[in-house]
């Protein structure tokens, strides 16, 4: 849409992240009745599920392929790496890593993302730097999973209503491509979200069995940029695995790194 700004996201690695960056602000107040069809009943016992299942979930370790696809250059970018989540007091932490990186076929290095309640780090071997920026404040709870609200998206967490009222969101039918056993949500934001500046679609692709995105899509800048994140090992194993706190652990390479603090990017509160 030409109104959108072409501005970059945050991270758009954690934007799956995970989209994949930067939710902001809240929405105008949708109701329930409004926000769902006729006919989507199936959507909402998909929303639904997904809600449940974050519910209970306390860690989650799993393989990551992440591919930022730009149009505008014509380059593409394929990470390889691991995911790993734990929810702790007052604020969860997670690590993602990306042991391999390539673009245009060309090999790179390794890549972290690590959150550890308060810090948000992004380390690049490449550059041999860490950038850290303050998201919590010290012992002060943060809803990491507020889709209006936190900096970042995570796959899971979010609650049914939050999607609803954020976006339009239809049942696409399977498609040659598509993770098995998946069902395809197209997530459309609404004009009166502050989502809608930020993205064109989302699309979520979520486990019939373990009622979790085994894709993410995020579509920008009029379809110029399209970024996807795929969980292929993600399984009932990689649900409460029995992820530990020093798995958060700053890895030893960083200690050779320059560290840089930056402040993060305030929240679009532009109407």
């Amino acid at each position: 849409r030409s109104d959108r700004p072409r501005g970059q996201g945050w991270i758009m690695t954690v934007q799956w992240g995970w989209t994949l960056i930067l939710f902001a602000g809240a929405t105008s107040v949708v109701s329930q009745e409004a926000a769902i069809r006729p006919g989507n009943a199936r959507i909402d016992e998909i929303l639904t599920q997904l809600q449940h299942r974050s519910d209970d979930l306390k860690d989650i370790r799993c393989e990551v392929r992440f591919v930022e696809n730009d149009r505008i250059n014509l380059t593409q970018r394929t990470k390889f790496g691991e995911i790993l989540f734990l929810m702790t007091k007052p604020n969860p932490h997670f690590l993602i890593h990306f042991q391999k990186t390539e673009t245009d076929g060309v090999l790179g290095k390794q890549e972290w993302y690590l959150f550890d309640g308060q810090w948000l780090y992004q380390a690049v071997e490449r550059t041999a730097q860490v950038t850290k920026q303050e998201v919590a404040r010290p012992d002060k709870e943060f809803d990491l999973f507020d889709l209006e609200k936190a900096p970042f998206p995570l796959p899971f967490g979010q609650k049914r209503e939050t999607i609803l009222r954020n976006f339009d969101v239809t049942l696409a039918p399977p498609a040659p491509g598509d993770p098995a056993n998946t069902d395809h949500l197209i997530c459309i934001p609404k004009a009166d979200s502050r989502l809608y500046r930020k993205y064109e679609q989302l699309d979520l692709f979520v486990h019939r069995d373990i009622h979790l995105p085994s894709r993410i899509v995020v579509t920008k800048n009029d379809g110029l940029e399209v970024n996807t994140a795929d969980f292929p090992d993600l399984s009932e194993k990689s649900i409460n695995a029995g992820v530990k706190s020093k798995d958060f652990e700053k890895p030893a390479a960083w200690k050779k790194f320059k560290e840089v603090v930056e402040e993060l990017v305030p929240a679009d509160t532009t109407p």
